[in-house]
C-alpha cells in the first residue's frame, strides 16, 4: 500500500492517519540510502544452481557503479553497508519462503 492509498483509505473510513502506520516511500529515505537501493538493484543476483537457493549479490561490479553514480570515496563504505543490510533482509525473505515451500510439500 502506498502513502496515497493509505490516506485515501483513512479518508473513506473517516479515521485520522496514524503516523506509525503510514507506509514508507523510497523518497522518505536520505539520498545515500536511495542511492544504495539504486546500486543494489543493478548488482547481479547469485543463485545456487541445483537447489535454487539465493546466495546474495555479486559485488564484483560495485566500484563501476560507484563511478557511474559518482559516489564519493568516503561514502563508499557506508553505501556498501547499506547494500549489505538490504541484501541480508532480502536473503532472509527468500530463505523463509523456501522453508515454507518445503514445509508445504507432501511427505513421501
Amino acid at each position: 500500500m502506498t502513502k496515497d492509498q493509505y490516506f485515501e483509505m483513512c479518508e473513506m473510513m473517516g479515521t485520522e492517519p496514524i503516523e506509525s502506520q503510514i507506509p514508507v516511500d523510497i523518497e522518505d529515505f536520505p539520498e545515500e540510502v536511495q542511492q544504495s537501493f539504486q546500486i543494489y538493484y543493478l548488482l547481479r543476483d547469485v543463485w545456487e544452481g541445483m537447489s535454487g537457493t539465493y546466495m546474495g549479490k555479486d559485488y564484483s561490479t560495485i566500484f563501476d557503479f560507484f563511478r557511474l553514480y559518482d559516489v564519493d570515496p568516503q561514502d563508499q563504505l557506508l553505501t556498501i553497508g547499506f547494500i549489505r543490510q538490504i541484501d541480508s533482509i532480502r536473503s532472509d525473505i527468500f530463505h523463509e519462503k523456501q522453508k515454507n515451500k518445503e514445509a508445504s510439500k507432501p511427505k513421501a
